[in-house]
């Protein structure tokens, strides 16, 4: 079948956009500052991020937020003036931060109207199925949450618009060893792909800004580590890089020398 209209749902924040469609003029509607509608109580706000735009429910959520009417509208007029004046097929990318909720709903929205207008529209959804991303609300009871949100005591190293870097309570395990973690509640690295990866860029950028990088004759480097799970010796549940300088005569022992294998020989 020959479409005229190919409609592309993404999440802006997987850095992933669609292809180009061949000869396809080219249409956007960026929705991630816009129909910003979270559940008023955050108890339920995990059960409603399982879902996605295309569950009744969800469609009908995100539909009825002031201002998806006129985009979905004025989204349709653009369209079909376009194909009106041009014989090119349109490409219209939708995009929200994770492509779950928000896109693929009005992009669904505005495909249907479309078939109603007699316009032949493919509605693909690019991110829907990427993992489940929970609110990010501060946890009662969260030390690090206590320290970002509410001014618990800390020694703050840097601070960014996503991250916080500060100081262990205890000091640390190497001189000048540092915890990096994001400002939103996140338990541990595989919860939210996109915080863990902005999480560790902050890190590799306070790495440099220290000078605590590796040298020309390996006497001086570091360590970042991060724990997922009370197994792999995560003690708080709140995300978080640690970046350790390293100097080749410290002594640090690292956790993960395994005794057994320690006495196969070299092979």
């Amino acid at each position: 079948m020959t479409y005229d209209v190919f409609i592309d749902s993404f999440g802006a924040r997987w850095q992933d956009p669609p292809p180009p469609r061949h000869r396809a003029a080219v249409l956007s509607i960026n929705l991630t500052d816009q129909l910003l509608n979270p559940p008023d109580d955050p108890n339920i706000a995990d059960a409603v991020a399982r879902q996605t735009g295309l569950d009744a429910e969800m469609s009908v959520y995100v539909l009825a937020t002031p201002g998806a009417d006129r985009i979905v509208d004025d989204a349709v007029h653009q369209l079909t003036a376009l194909l009106t004046a041009d014989d090119r097929p349109v490409q219209l990318l939708v995009n929200c931060w994770y492509g779950r909720h928000r896109a693929p709903a009005i992009a669904d929205a505005i495909g249907r109207r479309l078939h109603i207008h007699g316009v032949r529209a493919a509605v693909t959804h690019h991110h829907i199925d990427k993992p489940t991303v929970p609110r990010k609300h501060p946890r009662p009871g969260c030390p690090f949450c206590a320290i970002i949100h509410h001014g618990a005591d800390a020694t703050i190293v840097r601070s960014w618009s996503d991250t916080v870097a500060m100081v262990p309570h205890r000091g640390g395990c190497t001189p000048g060893h540092i915890l990096v973690m994001p400002r939103g509640h996140v338990s541990d690295f595989t919860t939210d792909p996109v915080v863990a990866g902005t999480t560790m860029q902050r890190t590799a950028e306070l790495a440099h800004e220290l000078g605590i990088t590796p040298d020309d004759d390996g006497s001086r480097g570091c360590n970042t580590i991060c724990n997922a799970g009370s197994a792999a010796t995560q003690t708080i549940f709140h995300h978080h890089q640690h970046l350790l300088p390293r100097t080749a005569d410290d002594g640090l022992a690292l956790p993960w020398t395994h005794p057994a294998r320690e006495q196969e020989p070299t092979r």
